[in-house]
């Protein structure tokens, strides 16, 4: 029997185990001896932090600064893979491909040969374990464990949260994608899908507070905007965490917030999940001085009302 996402956060109560497949994730593969370089000048991480055993969180820029993606970024054999949604996949693939024939890179999709598995909850870590056949990395703040078929990576704990990357193709489920999304919302990690695609800096998504971007790495493309944005005080936006009463929504979706009897705009869904129904939690774009108790609900969605949550990060980016 599949679970259902429950009206409980998974930070609050964790569950036991859950497995789901991440049909809507793909992975991009990069290798050959000028990788790490070529990505030096493409993400907004600092590839000289990667090593075998640990990932990076980052953001994938147009040459304005918008960001296209955001990555999950490990070592794999010989390789670097970046794991993202597929709609964001697709745009990072293009833009790789574009600048990569003038580097020693060879940059595929391999999201046929490799797929992506969201595992978490109390006994993940021992099922996990027995599923590959040896201990799970446990070393750090973001440990990666190298498998004989893939790679997992730890993205989180109470619950314990593994992204597991693989050729296996039948690793066992038992929850819809919609669990694990739930758990990124409480996370306040963002994925970018259609509608939401080079639309917002970095910063405006939270990137620096999950250590995704490097501010004294050099040069990649859109550096100079989010630099400008962090140096000079232009941030006027971030993400938010919301919860409450409304239909379901689609990223892109605008969020209205009350003034006096009148409602205006505020910002914009970029991934929402209903637990149950008319129960939605959402992360949105919204200005970055927004008062905490703001009275929010989705536009056309008049019945709909929001209120904001903590995140589980400091904004500050120290």
């Amino acid at each position: 029997m599949r679970l259902n996402v429950p009206t409980t956060e998974f930070t609050k109560a964790p569950p036991e185990y859950v497995t789901v497949s991440l049909q809507d994730y793909g992975v991009i593969r990069l290798s050959g001896p000028q990788t790490e370089t070529f990505l030096q000048g493409q993400l907004t991480c600092d590839l000289r932090e990667l090593s075998q055993d640990n990932w990076l969180f980052s953001a994938h820029c147009d040459n304005k600064g918008k960001a296209m993606s955001t990555l999950f970024v490990c070592r794999y054999a010989d390789s670097v893979l970046l794991i993202t949604a597929l709609p964001a996949l697709r745009e990072t693939l293009a833009q790789l491909q574009k600048f990569g024939v003038f580097s020693k890179v060879e940059i595929s999709d391999a999201s046929d040969q490799l797929h992506c598995y969201g595992v978490f909850g109390t006994a993940a870590p021992a099922h996990l374990a027995d599923f590959v056949q040896q201990p799970l990395n446990s070393e750090g703040d973001r440990p990666v464990t190298q498998t004989d078929d893939g790679v997992v990576l730890k993205l989180g704990t109470q619950p314990d949260q593994y992204l597991y990357v693989t050729s296996n193709d039948d690793f066992p489920t038992n929850a819809e994608a919609s669990s694990w999304h739930a758990l990124e919302i409480e996370r306040g990690r963002a994925t970018l899908l259609s509608g939401t695609i080079l639309e917002y800096v970095p910063q405006m998504l939270n990137v620096q507070a999950l250590h995704g971007i490097s501010f004294n790495k050099g040069c990649y493309i859109g550096q100079e905007t989010i630099a400008r944005m962090k140096y000079l005080g232009k941030q006027k936006r971030a993400l938010y965490r919301l919860r409450g009463q409304g239909n379901a929504v689609t990223p892109g979706t605008t969020v209205e917030q009350q003034l006096g009897d009148n409602w205006r705009r505020a910002g914009t869904v970029i991934n929402a999940v209903n637990r149950a129904e008319q129960q939605l939690d959402v992360l949105a774009v919204l200005p970055h001085d927004i008062s905490e108790d703001t009275q929010l609900r989705i536009k056309g969605d008049d019945a709909s009302l929001l209120e904001i949550y903590p995140l589980p990060y400091n904004l500050d980016e120290s």
